[in-house]
């Protein structure tokens, strides 16, 4: 391996990554990683190459093919890398926060691999949509607090393709909620003693999240206004017929229960300060998301950078207003 200037801590520290690859390629991976850490400018293969004083250890093909032809998996690393920073960096026994979000990286040229066009959410208006050409990438992060800040740190991820590009590459078209809760279950399935809170936005709480999740899994999310909300089904009378209520009686929406309900003051510290907002908590069946299971929606008065009211949903309703908004707020 060539000389690169690293600590010995760190290349213990990959080691835990060898059941990941091949005998030959585990080298390669070091030198990568080594070379990620130390460049400066661009993070180029060829700027990571250079970086790690690796120039002329191999061919720059072999760096290149790494990525492209390497039969080591994404996944597999990606689950080396909850464990390390479970055991690491959280406290045996809390809760695992989970934050969910799509992030686009944008690209130039018609050959990019995988590409399609994204709705570019930096650029959009709610009047005026802007898409733009490159890979959209449904990320699952582990909040790891260090510093005094709370950092998201990624460990599993999906490409999203869109309908286009799906049917050229003859592959089915999946959704981004699908793509996350693909991911998710398998964040679940690789820590089934902790309890994960994924927090996401409303383009992801919905019944594609929400409905079939694992056990050990709840869902903090942004709701609707106007969502459709129902009372818990009533109990099934001793000689009912028929199939028993899955609903009750419909409710009305947040929105509308918030022009008329008196809201409660709660102190929150959120986005590194703590203020005072005002809250009304509804325990209802959003049926159309959750279906028949009782979640608990918070609506939010007075939240910071917010003119108009929010609404933001738990599926664990013993979850009190400023638990869901703090935990909201790190997403």
């Amino acid at each position: 391996m060539p000389d690169t200037f690293i600590v010995g801590s760190f290349v213990h520290l990959l080691q835990a990554f060898v059941p990941c690859f091949t005998a030959p390629s585990f080298p390669t991976f070091v030198v990568l990683m080594a070379g990620w850490s130390l460049a400066t400018g661009r993070h180029t293969v060829t700027g990571v190459v250079r970086a790690a004083n690796a120039v002329g250890w191999k061919h720059i093909r072999t760096f290149h093919r790494f990525f492209s032809r390497g039969r080591w998996l994404p996944d597999d690393l990606g689950l080396v890398l909850v464990r390390l920073i479970v055991a690491r960096c959280l406290k045996a026994g809390d809760a695992i926060v989970v934050p969910l979000d799509d992030t686009l990286g944008r690209h130039t040229g018609k050959k990019i691999a995988g590409a399609s066009m994204h709705r570019d959410p930096l650029l959009s208006t709610g009047r005026r949509p802007f898409f733009h050409w490159g890979h959209l990438w449904v990320v699952v992060s582990i909040a790891v607090p260090a510093f005094g800040k709370t950092w998201a740190l990624p460990v599993l991820f999906r490409l999203h393709r869109g309908q286009k590009r799906c049917k050229v590459e003859k592959r089915p078209y999946r959704k981004c909620p699908e793509l996350a809760a693909e991911l998710i279950k398998l964040l679940a399935e690789a820590l089934p003693e902790r309890r994960l809170i994924v927090v996401a936005d409303s383009a992801y709480t919905n019944g594609s999240i929400i409905k079939g999740r694992p056990k050990n899994v709840t869902i903090v999310g942004r709701s609707r206004l106007d969502a459709m909300l129902y009372s818990p089904a009533p109990p099934r009378a001793p000689k009912q017929m028929g199939r028993p209520r899955v609903r009750g009686a419909r409710l009305p929406s947040p929105e509308k229960q918030a022009a008329k309900a008196r809201f409660k003051r709660v102190e929150v510290t959120v986005y590194g300060r703590t203020v005072k907002v005002r809250v009304l908590v509804i325990d209802a069946l959003w049926y159309n998301a959750a279906h028949s299971e009782l979640v608990r929606l918070v609506v939010v008065r007075d939240f910071p950078g917010h003119e108009r009211d929010d609404v933001f949903v738990a599926t664990d309703p013993t979850m009190d207003a400023r638990s869901i908004i703090e935990t909201f707020a790190r997403q």
